[in-house]
């Protein structure tokens, strides 16, 4: 198994001294387990391949840019061809997202879904499109990330601590409809996931948003709660009919590459953003969560955690 480090090109020989601590050598000695690292940053920048087994995170928004943008298809692509030649071992693209952000001043309203099955639907035929043509330059190497149904608000380049629905392909079960459409791989990143789920269930910061359900649904509207595996009627706030277990999806998605951090909630309400957290070593969840997680006996594990004093988001 290996374990990586999330990296931009020019922190490569930082995130290296992590694998020379103590606790790295004790698992390389005593578990077997090899390190390497997950690239993220500009697909320009990554001029070549490191000397240790490393995967690369594809832009957020690449699958976004393709489908608002047509006329720059073919110079999206262009952009990152060259990195097949670098020969990494596997790829990972976030879906399309949908490109609507409700105010911050209105709390439920920011919540409803505001669009309709027909748009859901052409997303993700599109994103199994995008995906094919992907495929023709990374081959199986390519894999799809889910995405949680949440983002949170900017302001002076500052992560405020509030939350609005962001939809899109890839959220739950239909991340699993576009793998097998598309014949891809799945990275399960495990904050995501459980963001999704607190939104479904509504747990920690979404225990407020009502569930009101429809007495009757449409045919397109039965359509897209199968494949999404919840429901997404337009002007109302996405839900589950029961709840979704974490454990029962994560043998469903059969991953054999994973995300992880120490997030159980993405924000803290009126205080902070809390994403991308810190693993700690005495935290019963995330150990509960990893024994889920090993008994898929996963190829990849990304430590994909900020450290507890920078922003929490992104800064690993």
């Amino acid at each position: 198994m290996f374990v990586l480090a999330p990296s931009n090109p020019d922190q490569l020989s930082d995130r290296a001294g992590w694998f020379k601590k103590p606790i790295a050598r004790k698992l390389a000695q005593e578990k077997g387990v090899e390190f390497g690292f997950e690239l993220k940053g500009t697909p320009e920048k990554i001029t070549k391949a490191p000397p240790l087994f490393w995967g690369y995170h594809l832009p957020d928004d690449l699958a976004s840019e393709w489908y608002y943008h047509p006329e720059n298809r073919v110079s999206l692509l262009s952009h990152i061809s060259h990195l097949s030649k670098l020969n990494p071992h596997y790829l990972v693209i976030h879906g399309i997202h949908l490109w609507r952000r409700e105010s911050a001043q209105k709390y439920l309203h920011r919540y409803q879904n505001r669009s309709t099955p027909a748009e859901y639907l052409k997303v993700l035929e599109a994103n199994v499109e995008l995906l094919r043509d992907l495929k023709k330059i990374f081959g199986q190497r390519l894999k799809i990330e889910n995405y949680p149904l949440y983002m949170y608000y900017q302001k002076d380049g500052r992560y405020i601590p509030e939350t609005y629905l962001y939809t899109g392909s890839g959220r739950l079960n239909d991340l699993l409809y576009i793998c097998q459409k598309a014949k891809v791989g799945i990275v399960l990143d495990l904050e995501h996931l459980i963001l999704t789920l607190n939104f479904l269930n509504r747990k920690k910061n979404y225990s407020q948003i009502p569930v009101e359900k429809k007495d009757k649904l449409t045919s397109e509207e039965k359509k897209l709660q199968k494949i999404f595996g919840f429901n997404l009627a337009k002007n109302s706030y996405p839900y589950a009919d029961l709840p979704i277990d974490i454990k029962d999806f994560i043998k469903k998605a059969g991953a054999k590459i994973y995300h992880l951090t120490g997030s159980t909630q993405d924000v803290i309400p009126g205080k902070k953003v809390v994403t991308h957290a810190p693993i700690k070593s005495n935290d019963k969840i995330f150990r509960k969560h990893l024994r889920m997680v090993l008994a898929q006996k996963p190829e990849v594990l990304v430590l994909e955690s900020a450290s507890s004093t920078d922003n929490p988001a992104w800064s690993y």
